[in-house]
């Protein structure tokens, strides 16, 4: 873990009040997981008291990665306006990340909506790993399927849902979701997205007997596990989601 300042080398909108901000932070690049985080000081007054947690979007050469930030606040706000040879301060890479390690050779990624902010470092991993990877991913509309390209680049197959139908199956991306296991027989999934649908893709993965790794959000106030603002109920005690996560089986959380 590092406290350092990051320049801002690129920043581009990627979607409405969406932005791929690229920090140039050796010390962090090269220690990055996938799943990991960086907690970034979001304002230049004392009112912006609280860090803000963003996943490590991908890496960019050796020594920078993207993060995505959208604007939901003053703070998000401030960071989507800074500008290349701006500065941050920044604590990271910070959690636990995605286990990549494991004996497999089939993965399934499943992202919704701003959960794809992990998937795209994390497909790259384990691709070099010579696994296959397959994609499911969900959003509102064409319009929010950050990184599309990307993983198809980095991907197998990739299966869209989006809410309007303007792109892929209309509906969930759980909907699909057993069907793409049944096709693709993966022996690991990997899920980021919002807590109700990793919730849903939890109970689909244990009636398909799939290993499950899920990646949280939470408000985080130290990022460290130190003040426990961010813990969660899992199957046998409370769990710091910005320590012991962000990223879970969900095994460990009695999902």
């Amino acid at each position: 873990m590092h406290q350092l300042t990051a320049r801002i080398v690129a920043k581009e909108e990627v979607s409405q009040d969406i932005f791929r901000i690229t920090l140039f932070a050796p010390a962090v690049a090269r220690e990055a997981q996938p799943g990991q985080f960086v907690h970034l000081y979001c304002g230049d007054h004392q009112s912006y008291i609280l860090r803000r947690p963003f996943s490590v979007h991908r890496l960019v050469g050796g020594d920078a990665f993207d993060v995505l930030v959208r604007v939901v606040g003053e703070g998000t706000r401030w960071l989507a306006g800074r500008r290349p040879k701006d500065s941050v301060d920044l604590i990271g890479p910070l959690g636990r990340g995605f286990n990549v390690d494991g004996q497999f050779s089939r993965a399934l990624l499943v992202a919704g909506g701003m959960g794809i902010a992990p998937m795209v470092f994390l497909a790259g991993k384990i691709a070099e790993n010579k696994v296959k990877v397959y994609t499911v991913m969900g959003a509102a509309g064409r319009a929010q399927l950050l990184d599309f390209m990307d993983l198809k680049r980095l991907t197998r197959r990739i299966a869209v849902a989006t809410d309007d139908g303007s792109q892929g199956y209309k509906g969930l991306v759980t909907d699909i979701l057993s069907k793409e296991i049944e096709e693709t027989q993966p022996e690991r999934i990997f899920a980021c997205g919002p807590a109700a649908m990793l919730r849903s893709v939890a109970g689909i993965s244990r009636r398909h007997g799939v290993p499950c790794e899920v990646s949280l959000e939470a408000r985080m106030a130290c990022g460290v596990g130190a003040c426990l603002g961010c813990a969660v109920q899992a199957r046998d005690a409370y769990l710091k989601v910005c320590s012991d996560g962000p990223v879970f089986t969900t095994d460990e959380l009695g999902w």
